[in-house]
């Protein structure tokens, strides 16, 4: 049975466009770059004197870009055409990696931070449809799964990679300025980033057939507004909680436990592997209780392991295994999160749907990142934990009472619960 689903998924693979595959490409080496470049930059600023309420400040702004942008990156994406638009969007995020790796002056971050998360804005909008126009109905979700995990192993490989090449620079140049050995790292992160132009710069556009049938933007009806309006709350919540905490990750253990950036980078490497192993058991468990409760468990089972991390201040093993729990757990309801928002509703309201629910988790994540910073900065790293595991309880409430009754008239319309496509935002 295993053997055969193997010889499936290969097979069906093999049938890929040569623009999914080069799309594949790409995506593998933007989310090397960028892992590298997660794991060392709080530290490179910190390093660099800068105070957790400035980098919080600055973290904050890719979601502002990506909350005031989303909408309007749609209709760019859809004017200008995937490939035009995915390459140029990674050529302006990678020079802006560079331009935020070789300096330290605040404006120059500041801009290159929110430019940055502009591009990574309108690159992050254009993958779901140029996937799905050029995919064939039955190999599709494996293309979304494949992308899924491509990402993930990228994350693995660049966690790896960015946390221990300061260490092993750090050997072989006999210099103890980590300042230097963080920017040589993000420098070789944006490197990654920058190699991705190649193989997008091979593919070829494709007009979608039937782009007219989705209506115009601001559709639907008053049920489907009300449908986008509960998902974007709950998003909002998750995006509240979710920036209090992990853009702060490498510098909790790095302050609370004295963590050098190797071990950093492998604690983010385990957490990417567990997230992957959740993630394939999370359609498993979504068949047998229904994608709602599975959210809605998988966001309160990740709370204890929240006020843990923010409860421990002596034993890093406990730390480090709270943080890998709370990372598979949340990460698990993501993709079923996402696929149970696109089949609730129809397909002309499903892009609206996907940029406003996008808005309302970057904006409340760039907001509370922000706030974030600052209140490390004066009160500690404990807090933040506290209320996120409040942010997500909300959330987890919000979305059973929501979408519980929902499910249960979705089954007994089709007579079968919905497929699972893997995809989409991060959930928190």
């Amino acid at each position: 049975m295993i053997k055969r689903f193997i010889t499936n998924y290969i097979k069906t693979i093999k049938g890929f466009s040569p623009n999914a595959r080069l799309y594949l490409q790409a995506n593998f080496l933007i989310g090397l770059g960028y892992a590298m470049v997660g794991v060392i930059f709080n530290l490179y600023l910190k390093e660099a004197g800068f105070q957790e309420g400035f980098i919080g400040g600055m973290l904050s702004l890719s979601g502002l870009a990506f909350g005031l942008f989303a909408i309007p990156a749609a209709m760019y994406s859809d004017k200008a055409g995937r490939k035009r638009s995915m390459l140029g969007a990674s050529l302006l995020g990678s020079l802006f990696l560079l331009v935020r790796a070789l300096t330290v002056s605040r404006g120059l971050l500041v801009a290159s931070s929110f430019l940055g998360g502009l591009a990574v804005t309108v690159y992050t909008i254009s993958t779901a449809p140029f996937m799905m126009e050029n995919s064939r109905p039955g190999e599709r979700t494996y293309l979304f799964s494949l992308s899924f995990a491509v990402t993930l192993l990228a994350g693995v490989l660049g966690s790896l990679a960015g946390g221990k090449l300061p260490e092993i620079l750090s050997l072989l140049f006999r210099t103890p300025d980590k300042l230097l050995l963080y920017r040589i790292t993000l420098v070789a992160g944006s490197a990654m980033a920058f190699a991705s132009l190649y193989p997008l710069s091979r593919m070829t556009e494709i007009l979608a057939a039937g782009k007219d049938e989705a209506g115009p933007i601001w559709g639907g009806n008053k049920k489907d507004w009300e449908l986008i309006g509960k998902f974007s709350w709950c998003n909002l919540w998750v995006g509240l909680g979710a920036g209090l905490v992990i853009p702060f990750f490498n510098l909790y253990f790095a302050q609370r436990f004295n963590s050098t950036s190797g071990q950093i980078g492998v604690y983010f490497s385990v957490a990417q592997v567990a997230t992957a192993l959740a993630v394939l058991a999370g359609p498993q468990l979504a068949r047998k209780m229904g994608k709602v409760k599975t959210v809605v468990l998988m966001e309160l089972l990740s709370l204890p392991f929240l006020v843990t991390l923010g409860a421990v201040d002596n034993i890093l093993t406990l730390a480090v295994l709270a943080f890998w729990m709370r990372a598979s757990l949340m990460q698990m309801s993501s993709p079923i999160s996402n696929a149970f928002t696109m089949e609730a509703l129809p397909q002309k309201m499903r892009a609206t749907a996907n940029s406003i629910t996008a808005m309302a988790w970057n904006l409340s994540w760039a907001l509370s990142t922000a706030f974030s910073g600052w209140m490390m900065q004066r009160y500690g790293y404990s807090v933040p934990y506290y209320l996120t595991a409040f942010c997500y309880a909300v959330s987890a409430v919000s979305y059973y009472l929501f979408f519980v009754k929902v499910e249960k008239n979705m089954a007994r319309t089709t007579g079968q619960a919905p497929s699972l496509v893997l995809g989409g935002l991060s959930n928190g």
